[in-house]
C-alpha cells in the first residue's frame, strides 16, 4: 500500500477522535493519542513524498479544529488543550518532510 492511499486504519481512528468529540462531545485523550501515533508512523514513510493525501490533511485539520471549538464548553476538553498544539505540529513537521522523533523538548535541532 502506497503511504497516501486511502487508508481505512486513519479514517477509524478519526472517527474514534474526532467526530466522537464534535457527534457526542465526548473527549477520548487515548483516541487523540492514537490517532497522533499513526500519523507519526506514516510521517516516517512520508519524508520522501513531495505531496501528503488530503485524507492526512483534513485529519491534521480537523483534529485541532475540534478540540479547541469543543473546549469552549467541555471542561474536559479545556484541560487538553495542548493535544490542539500537537496535532498543529504535526502538520508542520509533515511540511517540513520531518518526523515526529525529529523535534525534542528540550533538546537543539540538528540542521
Amino acid at each position: 500500500m502506497y503511504v497516501n492511499d486511502r487508508d481505512l486504519e486513519l479514517e477509524e481512528l478519526q472517527r474514534r477522535a474526532t467526530i466522537r468529540l464534535l457527534a457526542a462531545d465526548h473527549f477520548d485523550p487515548e483516541a487523540f493519542h492514537a490517532l497522533r501515533q499513526h500519523i507519526c508512523r506514516k510521517a516516517e514513510d512520508l519524508r520522501a513524498e513531495h505531496t501528503i493525501s488530503k485524507q492526512i490533511l483534513e485529519c491534521l485539520r480537523q483534529a485541532p479544529k475540534a478540540i479547541r471549538s469543543r473546549a469552549e464548553y467541555l471542561p474536559a476538553v479545556r484541560d487538553h488543550l495542548s493535544v490542539a498544539d500537537d496535532f498543529e505540529m504535526l502538520l508542520d513537521l509533515l511540511i517540513a518532510g520531518e518526523g515526529c522523533e525529529d523535534r525534542k523538548p528540550g533538546a537543539p535541532r540538528v540542521i
